[in-house]
This record gives C-alpha cells, sequence and structure tokens, in this order.
C-alpha cells in the first residue's frame, strides 16, 4: 500500500507490528514529532488507544495495564524531555519483570547535536534497565526498510515478554522527518509518496516467530527436615502447585499479599506471630524463599534462623537482601520441591504453624473489631472483607498494612519492584482498564504525587479509598522520628490539601467516613456506580501508631501462649 510519505509509512508499520505480537493497548501523550505514531495508533482497528497528557503517568498507566494483563502495552511520547519522564515506569516493569514498550519520537540525525529545538540524547536513554533498545533512523522515499522495521518491532515485543531472559521494558527511539501527518505536503514541508511494500507476514502473523527456552534445571537438591518452611513471594511459578508440594512434605508456606497465594492454602499472620522473634517451636532448619517477599525485618529474622537458607526464583533474579543465602538457585521452586523425599513424620510441625498463625489472627481481627476510629490496620483489614476482585496497592504503610491483614483470595498488583509510590494513581488506572471490580488503597501522598494521572482521555470504574493520614505516617516506625530535627516538616511532610477540592477539580466522585463498618458498603456503591470514585478514610497518627503497637503486642503475646 503507497503511504504519502516516509513517516506515516514507518509509523503504519510499527503499530501494526506492535498489534501482531500482542500489543493491544497504546497509551500516547501528544505532541509534534510523535504525530505520526499517534495517528498510526488512532486508525488502527485493534489497537485500544488511550491519552494521557503526563509522561510520567502516561507510562505508569501502561505499565498498570501490563500487570493486570500479562499481555505488553505500549507509551509513546514526543522528543527532548518527554521521553525522561519514562523514567520512573521503566525501572519498575524492570524490576518487577512487566512488559511494557516505550516508544519515544526522536529527530532526525542531522537535527541532533547543533541545537534543534526539543532535541536531546535519547539513544540508550534507559541504560541497563531495558531489555532491548533500538534506535530506528528516520526513512526516506529511497528507502525499502519494511523488513528491519518489523523485525526491530517485533524482536522488542519478544524481549519485552522475556523470552530470552526476563520480562521488562524495551525501548524504541524512532526518529521522524517532517511531514508526520498523513499528507505529502502539510503546508510547511513536502516529501514524495512511500512506494515501497509495508506489508507484513500472512494472516496477520508476526515477523519473528518466538522461541521459549528450556526451563532451567535446579542443579541443587533441598536437604529433607522435617522444620522446613516455603516464604513465597512475587514470580513466575505454579501458585496451587508450590502449595500442595509443600504440603505433601509437610512444610507450612507463608504467602505474602503480592504472592497471590492468601486464601489458598498459606499462612497469613507471621508478621503478628514473629512480632516478639521467633520463637524456638517456630524456629525452622530449611527454608525456601520463593521470589521477593519483600522488605520485612521480621521474615529476614526467620529466615535467619535457618541452618540452610535457600533462595529461588525461576526468572533468574539474584535475590538476596540479607546476604546470607546457603545457596541462590534459578530455578523452578515446585520442582525443587517435588525431589524431596520426606521421612515418615507425625506433620507436628506443620500443625504448629498452622495453629498458631489462627491464634494470632483471631486476636489481632478480635482487637481491631473493637477499635472505635480508623486506623491503616483497621481500613486493610475491611478491604478484606469487601467485594474487590483486584486490589491495587500503594507503597509505604498501604502494602504493609495489607500484607498483614489480608486473608482472602484475590489478585493483589502493587508497584513494588522499585517500590516506589510514583506513578500510583495510573497504575490503578491501568489496572481497572482491564480488570471489573478493581480497588486501590493510597495514603494521601500517593493520590497526589500522581494526581495528573486523572488527567486521562477515558475514565475507568475504579474505586480509591485513600488512607488520608496527613503525611508520610511510614516514618513514624523509622530512626528519624526519634532523631531527626524538624521531623514533621523534613519527612511527614503534610501536604495541607483538601481531598475534597481534587475530586471537584477532576470530576470524580467523592465520599469519605470514619465508620469501618459501612466501608464495604460505600466501596460497592462506588463499584456499581462506575467511574472513578476517591474514598477519603480519615486516619489519626497517633492512634494508627498505637494501632500498630498494641497489635503487635497482641501477637507476640498470643504466639508464645499457643506454644504452652
Amino acid at each position: 500500500m503507497i503511504q504519502p510519505n516516509p513517516s506515516t509509512a514507518l509509523a503504519v508499520v510499527l503499530i501494526d507490528e506492535l498489534a501482531r505480537n500482542g500489543v493491544g493497548f497504546v497509551v500516547v501523550s501528544p505532541g509534534s514529532r510523535s504525530g505520526a505514531l499517534a495517528l498510526a495508533a488512532h486508525r488502527s482497528e485493534v489497537v485500544s488507544v488511550q491519552i494521557v497528557i503526563d509522561e510520567r503517568s502516561a507510562a505508569f498507566r501502561a505499565l498498570g495495564r501490563a500487570k493486570a494483563t500479562g499481555a505488553p502495552a505500549a507509551v509513546i511520547s514526543t522528543s527532548g524531555t518527554a521521553a525522561a519522564n519514562f523514567w520512573p515506569a521503566v525501572v519498575e516493569a524492570g524490576m518487577s519483570m512487566t512488559p511494557l514498550v516505550v516508544i519515544s519520537a526522536d529527530r532526525p540525525r542531522e537535527l541532533r547535536g547543533v541545537g534543534a529545538n526539543q532535541t536531546i540524547e535519547q539513544e540508550g536513554l534507559f541504560g541497563s534497565y531495558v531489555r532491548f533498545n533500538a534506535t530506528i533512523e528516520a526513512p526516506t522515499v529511497d528507502d525499502d526498510d519494511n523488513e528491519s522495521w518489523r523485525s526491530t518491532a517485533s524482536r522488542a515485543v519478544v524481549e519485552a515478554l522475556g523470552r530470552s531472559g526476563r520480562a521488562g521494558a524495551v525501548h524504541l527511539n524512532v526518529a521522524f522527518r517532517e511531514p508526520t501527518v498523513p499528507v505529502s505536503d502539510d503546508g510547511r514541508s513536502q516529501s514524495p509518496p512511500f512506494t515501497h511494500p509495508t506489508d507484513g507476514r500472512p494472516d496477520g502473523q508476526p515477523w519473528l516467530s518466538r522461541v521459549v527456552p528450556e526451563a532451567p534445571s535446579p542443579g541443587l537438591e533441598l536437604p529433607f527436615s522435617e522444620r522446613g518452611l516455603v516464604i513465597a513471594g512475587d514470580g513466575v511459578y505454579d501458585r496451587d502447585a508450590l502449595v500442595s508440594t509443600a504440603d505433601s512434605v509437610g512444610w507450612p508456606v507463608l504467602g505474602t499479599a503480592l504472592s497471590g497465594l492468601r486464601g489458598r492454602g498459606s499462612l497469613s499472620a507471621y508478621h503478628f506471630a514473629l512480632a516478639g522473634g521467633v520463637l524456638p517451636a517456630l524456629s525452622p532448619e530449611v527454608v525456601l524463599v520463593v521470589g521477593r517477599v519483600g522488605p520485612s525485618h521480621r521474615l529476614e529474622d526467620l529466615i535467619a534462623e535457618a541452618r540452610y537458607r535457600f533462595r529461588v526464583d525461576s526468572a533468574g533474579r539474584n535475590i538476596d537482601p540479607a546476604l546470607n543465602a546457603t545457596a541462590v538457585i534459578h530455578a523452578d521452586p515446585v520442582s525443587l520441591l517435588t525431589s524431596l523425599v520426606p521421612d515418615v513424620t507425625e506433620g507436628e510441625w506443620a500443625q504448629t504453624w498452622i495453629q498458631t498463625d489462627q491464634a494470632v489472627r483471631e486476636a489481632t481481627s478480635t482487637y481491631l473489631a473493637g477499635l472505635r476510629e480508623p486506623t491503616g490496620a483497621g481500613i486493610a483489614a475491611a478491604l478484606d472483607a469487601s467485594s474487590w476482585e483486584t486490589l491495587v496497592v500503594a507503597s509505604s504503610l498501604p502494602i504493609r498494612d495489607v500484607d498483614a491483614q489480608l486473608t482472602r483470595t484475590g489478585t493483589v498488583i502493587g508497584n513494588r519492584g522499585a517500590s516506589g509510590i510514583d506513578g500510583f494513581v495510573s497504575t490503578a488506572l491501568g489496572v481497572a482498564s482491564a480488570r471489573s471490580k478493581t480497588v486501590a488503597l493510597s495514603g494521601d501522598l500517593s493520590l497526589l504525587h500522581d494526581s495528573n494521572g486523572f488527567l486521562a482521555s477515558d475514565e475507568e470504574d475504579l474505586v480509591i479509598v485513600v488512607a488520608d493520614n496527613k503525611g508520610g505516617g511510614l516514618f513514624d516506625s523509622l530512626p528519624q522520628a526519634r532523631h531527626a530535627p524538624a521531623f514533621e516538616r523534613l519527612f511527614i511532610t503534610p501536604p495541607k490539601r483538601a481531598l475534597y477540592r481534587l475530586a471537584e477539580f477532576h470530576e470524580l466522585a467523592y465520599a469519605e467516613t470514619v465508620e469501618l463498618s459501612g466501608l464495604s458498603d460505600l466501596i460497592l456503591v462506588g463499584l456499581e456506580r462506575g467511574g472513578t470514585t476517591l474514598l477519603r478514610v480519615p486516619v489519626d497518627r497517633q492512634s494508627d501508631v498505637a494501632c500498630r503497637r498494641a497489635l503487635d503486642q497482641i501477637g507476640a503475646e498470643t504466639a508464645r501462649s499457643a506454644q504452652s
């Protein structure tokens, strides 16, 4: 098919090839140099396009979509500092193994390094945080490069999906000459039509076939002990098989909220059971840590108790934050557990953990049910009983509260690759674009940090519950609270903004409550109404700190009593 100019031809080919490789969701931030890409995506019959003004928010919107679906999503920017705003999402995608295709439009080579407007060095912009990067130079009418363009786009998606390693972000830096609109004469620049072939493979097939690498061999057998323990975090593995295999050898499974194992046979009250230290009856001899389990000092203390400490990740990540692993293994954790030949035991070890977990959960839940004012823990516990199918959780206190309180099944998504609070609103909206009954839990700072995420072309069905403690409440539990001068100003950073005004500005539905017993009903109303709802729950920081201390004391005392 003849295209009106080379830039249009290149853009049409790239969007078509990305779609053939499974990229069906494209987020575009407006710009002139990227105009050909935006128009090609808009005209595509198989690509869904969303417009987000802020490039940082746009990248997180695509990231959220990819996290929700597992399919690669793309984000497009114009040249200059626009592309630099993708950095935080690129880092998160790389560290959380999320397939993200980043496309930055660029000036042609003759305009780089000569002071041309809106031009920076974009080649290799994201360094080692991308799985693949390539620059496609601006074509001319003489360049018959369809095969090269399609091969590059196809390979980018293959690498984003981790076919030759780990999934993550990839970067295509694509240069365009004007005209970047689908005409041969745009009034200020001219170009003859592009007459070379631009067809893809027959039957809509991708240009490159995908070769799935063989599963890595464990290369190591675990020593069997009756006092074995599995701690499961995020990662690529068969969840149900992990629990059933661990159960067959008598090893309890502690599952983080992000593991996807809550309500599926894993234990969840360990945070409070370990509040007083690791009790002798709960001290393991062998620990198998699967994937990333998050920054929990209590879990790390539990791991350190074991004689054998194995960190396993099937994606080949080197995860050993305490630098004390007996071995870091790149293999399938289920295969490792299957290799165990257990001795004949009575299963007393597993029962000790199960009974302790149940007793601690009952005691802490009873305490929370008796509180009269909202706390972060109380909000998370109320969410545990509300009608969501997917829960998106912000970093800092929210994910810690959810990890401590969640007991039921459901998909939990968080940006825990780099654990930043940035991009949270956009991530949640991206998730909601693919999943029904999505609820998000945020602190007030995480919400405000990405309020530009609401400046998008499409509104999603999403309820955002905001635990408003007027600043960074996490710091109340850190050394800064005791030793830092100007603690409130430098670390808590109270924003002094009324969230209802933010909701009015962005035309969001809004409600607030101090009655946690009615939180589930308010969430249900928001989900049934549709659109985006902001649901504020005020939290007093001092009361919140007191609640956390009380829960720790109850957990420690209950765990000790369970052993007597």
